[in-house]
C-alpha cells in the first residue's frame, strides 16, 4: 500500500475524531454537572483552562492533519495532548478514543512503513470484532440488547409474538456472526469480501441506534462511519502478511489479543476490550432525599423502585444526555463517583446504588 492510502486513513480518522469530540465537547471540559473524576487524586485540582486548552489544541491538530500536509511531529503533539487530557478525567476513556489513539500511535511508530500500518490495522480490526463478539455471549445481552432494545423497542414486537416464534435465543446469532467474521477476516483469502459484510454490519448498527432508529448513544454514530471508511481504506488492496512485522510489533498483539482476555476476569478495562452493547454489568443509580435543582433534567420516575424515592438519576442516561458519552463501566470508577457525590451533596442526602436489572441485585456504595 502506498503512502497516499495511509494519508487517506489518517485523514479519515482525523475527520471523524474531530466530529466526535465536537459532538461530545462536554466530555472534554469541566463546566458540567457530571463529575470530573481523574484516575489519581493529584490531578483533581487542575485548572479549568487547561482542560479547555487541551481540547482546543487537539481540535486544531485534527483540522491541520485533515486539511494540510501530515507531519509526524504534529501527530506526536496530538497524541500527547489526548493522553494528557484522558489522564485528567476517566470518562474520556471511551472505546472510540482508545481506538483512535491506537491508530495514531501505530502511525507515529511506523510513519515511514505504510505496509506495517496496514497489517497492524488489519490485526487491530480483527481483535475489535473478536472480543466484541465474545463479550456478547451471555444472557444479559439477550435480555437487555436483543430482547428489550431490538425486538421490542426497535421492531415493536410483542412478548406474545416473541415467545410464540421462539425469537429470544436467536439473538445468539449476533455474537456468532461477529466472531465468525473476525476469524474469517484473519484467516480467509477473501478479506475484501468479508470487509463488505462488516460494512453492512455497521450500516445495520446505524439503522438500529441512529437517527432513524432508537436515536441512542449518538456519539458512536460518527465512530461507526469512521470504521466503515477505515475498512474501505485498509482492504482496498490485498493484505501482505509478514511474520517479521508481527514479531517486531509483538506489543500490539499483547495489547489487542492478550490484555482483553483479562477483561473477562475483571483484570482489564472493559472498553479497552471492546465490551460494547453486551448487556453485562451493573447500572448506577443516585438517590436524592431532596430535589436537587441541577439534576432536574436527569430525574427518572421509572427508576423509583431502585431507591424508593422520587428523585432518582441513572448514571448512564445522565451521562449520555449531558456529556454525550457513556460512563466507564468499572467498579473503581463507580466508587470514585459515589465518593464525589456524597462529599458534594452530603452523606445524608445522597445514596448511591449499583443495580443489576436482570438479577435484581442491589449494592450500596
Amino acid at each position: 500500500m502506498k503512502r497516499k492510502d495511509i494519508s487517506y486513513l489518517i485523514r479519515v480518522i482525523a475527520l471523524f475524531w474531530f466530529l466526535t469530540k465536537i459532538w461530545s465537547y462536554k466530555t472534554w471540559v469541566t463546566e458540567r454537572v457530571y463529575p470530573v473524576i481523574p484516575p489519581i487524586e493529584k490531578l483533581e485540582n487542575i485548572p479549568n483552562f487547561f482542560h479547555h486548552f487541551l481540547f482546543s489544541f487537539s481540535l486544531l491538530c485534527l483540522l491541520t492533519v485533515f486539511f494540510l500536509r501530515i507531519h509526524r511531529w504534529l501527530l506526536i503533539a496530538l497524541f500527547f495532548s489526548e493522553v494528557i487530557s484522558c489522564l485528567l478525567d476517566t470518562v474520556r476513556w471511551q472505546p472510540w478514543e482508545y481506538m483512535y489513539l491506537c491508530f495514531l500511535l501505530m502511525v507515529i511508530i511506523n510513519f515511514y512503513k505504510p505496509e506495517n500500518i496496514v497489517l497492524l490495522s488489519h490485526l487491530f480490526l480483527v481483535s475489535i470484532y473478536l472480543f466484541s463478539g465474545l463479550h456478547k455471549i451471555n444472557r444479559d445481552f439477550l435480555s437487555v440488547v436483543w430482547l428489550n432494545m431490538f425486538l421490542i423497542d426497535f421492531l415493536g414486537l410483542s412478548m406474545e409474538f416473541i415467545l410464540k416464534y421462539k425469537l429470544f435465543f436467536m439473538g445468539l446469532l449476533i455474537p456468532v456472526i461477529e466472531i465468525s467474521l473476525a476469524l474469517l477476516l484473519l484467516l480467509s483469502n477473501y478479506k475484501k469480501t468479508i470487509s463488505y459484510l462488516l460494512i453492512t454490519m455497521h450500516i445495520s448498527i446505524l439503522i438500529f441506534i441512529g437517527p432513524f432508529g432508537l436515536q441512542y448513544n449518538s456519539v458512536v454514530w460518527p465512530w461507526n462511519l469512521a470504521i466503515i471508511f477505515i475498512i474501505l481504506v485498509i482492504y482496498s488492496k490485498p493484505i501482505e502478511f509478514s511474520y517479521r512485522t508481527v514479531t517486531h510489533n509483538f506489543y500490539w498483539l499483547v495489547l489487542w489479543f492478550l490484555m482483553p482476555v483479562l477483561s473477562f476476569f475483571d483484570g482489564w478495562y472493559q472498553y479497552f476490550s471492546f465490551n460494547l452493547y453486551s448487556g453485562k454489568g451493573d447500572q448506577m443509580y443516585i438517590c436524592f432525599s431532596d430535589t436537587e435543582k441541577e439534576f432536574q433534567p436527569y430525574f427518572e420516575h421509572s427508576a423509583n423502585h431502585v431507591c424508593g424515592t422520587a428523585s432518582v438519576v441513572n448514571l448512564q442516561n445522565w451521562a449520555l444526555q449531558e456529556i454525550k458519552s457513556a460512563p466507564i463501566p468499572e467498579t473503581e470508577i463507580y466508587n470514585k463517583i459515589a465518593v464525589y457525590l456524597k462529599q458534594k451533596y452530603g452523606n445524608d442526602k445522597v445514596k448511591v446504588i449499583l443495580y443489576n436489572p436482570n438479577r435484581k441485585v442491589k449494592k450500596e456504595l
